[in-house]
């Protein structure tokens, strides 16, 4: 990248490697992309950039099959604390590297509650039992309910359990001697957090000083499960929060569907505005898995809507959450080929209109049912309206030529075209199939 990204200084609604605003989209199959090494990694990254893709998420975890942990063993099997697993570190090097090569920017999570969840911290390098590192009592054998009980490891800061906040520290610090020198990262320190704000503070506050000491400022946001509270936290703590995650208001057990999904998010924008000033909103994952998806994630058109509506209503960054080989977990579509028609149905959309010029202007449609359709706009130059499911509506319009164009978002594919004279209203009826996008622009 050119420059260090940061909130654009034309439009701090949006992220920045210069001056000019860019939207960031992406959908990977890996949340800890970099445990991908060699062409599994980089054939990964290659196809979301054809596609126009520009942004990954990457959480520091060491749960899943293949990957490795941050820490070396001993001799006996349990691990030391106290030094590196080489391994570990070299693949995020090397992930780091191949962003950075393809000006793709990284959404980095720090902590991810679940690594640690339940029969998951049995068996993790943390557990004082599989370490001779920490003492015995500073940290249960056994997790609780990771719901209702939070385990000791994510209280370390409120309850001063200096043992064990020392090696966090050490560990997040080994993470950033690697990042800081990247100007492709933005920062989040938790996924789901439900550890408290004296937690979400300390690390905030702990990624921003280290960067200082490097000479560089980062970004840095904290994703709760209730998005509503992310953003509460960023108007209540703005110089630990630079930007607002709300990832999960794309799903069903935190978040909404339909219209709701999209007032919501307007609402919020509204909020942070009135409070702060714009800031970018992230969401590194929008769910909605394949062949049903899960109940509480939501399935594949949804996620589609999902990332339409956020696109439109002002999102900086939008990335389709993870999907397994085959699709069988679930959870989202990641890089699947729908997802990366959706990408380049956007970018085919910024090739005749400049996304971060327009802003939400619902009042411009008329004869429109809730969620049929939704409308953003620079009046008098140009008009964008996405129908998740076809429809009809009128769209008011100031007076002049215009060409009206018709999107495909599931073929990202222009399939109608034609110059308009409009004195103050027109209909905009695309086919009748899922998600249509009406652009109208200005004849010069």
């Amino acid at each position: 990248m050119t420059e260090r990204i940061r909130p654009s200084p034309e439009n701090p609604w949006y992220w920045s490697d210069g001056d000019e605003p860019i939207v960031l989209l992406g959908g990977t199959d890996k949340d800890n992309l970099f445990q991908w090494t060699g062409p599994r990694l980089e054939d990964h990254l290659d196809d979301l950039v054809e596609a126009g893709g520009n942004f990954v998420r990457n959480t520091m975890s060491d749960r899943k099959d293949g990957d490795v942990p941050p820490f070396a063993r001993n001799e006996d099997g349990t691990y030391d604390l106290e030094r590196w697993n080489d391994d570990y570190w070299d693949r995020l090097a090397a992930f780091l590297d191949a962003t950075a090569e393809r000006d793709v920017v990284v959404g980095l999570t720090l902590w991810d509650q679940h690594d640690l969840a339940g029969s998951r911290w049995d068996e993790h390098a943390w557990n004082p039992v599989n370490n001779d590192t920490l003492p015995e009592d500073s940290l249960p054998a056994t997790g609780g309910d990771h719901w209702q009980d939070r385990i000791a490891f994510f209280r370390t800061v409120e309850e001063d359990n200096e043992p064990v906040l020392t090696h966090q520290e050490r560990f997040v610090d080994r993470v950033l001697e690697h990042t800081l020198d990247y100007g492709n990262v933005v920062y989040n320190v938790t996924n789901e957090g439900w550890a408290g704000i004296e937690w979400e503070l300390h690390w905030a506050e702990h990624v921003s000083d280290r960067a200082e000491e490097r000479g560089v400022h980062v970004e840095v946001a904290n994703m709760n499960m209730n998005p509503g509270e992310s953003v509460e936290k960023v108007v209540a703590h703005p110089d630990a929060f630079s930007y607002v995650e709300v990832s999960q208001h794309n799903q069903h057990f935190a978040g909404a569907t339909g219209q709701d999904h999209w007032d919501n998010l307007q609402a919020w924008r509204t909020d942070v505005e009135d409070a702060i000033g714009p800031r970018p909103f992230n969401n590194v994952k929008i769910y909605g898995g394949f062949d049903g998806g899960k109940d509480a994630a939501g399935d594949a058109d949804q996620a589609v809507r999902w990332f339409w509506r956020n696109v439109l209503g002002g999102c900086a960054a939008c990335r389709f959450h993870r999907q397994v080989a085959g699709g069988d977990e679930g959870w989202g579509i990641g890089g699947s080929e729908r997802a990366l028609t959706q990408i380049r149905s956007v970018r085919a959309i910024e090739q005749v209109v400049d996304f971060p010029a327009l802003t939400p202007r619902e009042d411009l449609l008329a004869a429109a049912a809730p969620d049929e359709a939704y409308c953003v706009a620079d009046p008098g130059d140009a008009y964008v309206v996405y129908f998740p499911d076809g429809g009809d509506a009128t769209l008011a319009v100031e007076a002049g030529s215009y060409r009206l164009r018709n999107l495909d978002a599931e073929a990202a594919a222009w399939t109608d075209e034609e110059t308009v004279e409009v004195t103050s209203e027109i209909p905009v009826n695309p086919p009748e199939r899922p998600n249509q996008v009406v652009v109208l622009t200005a004849e010069p």
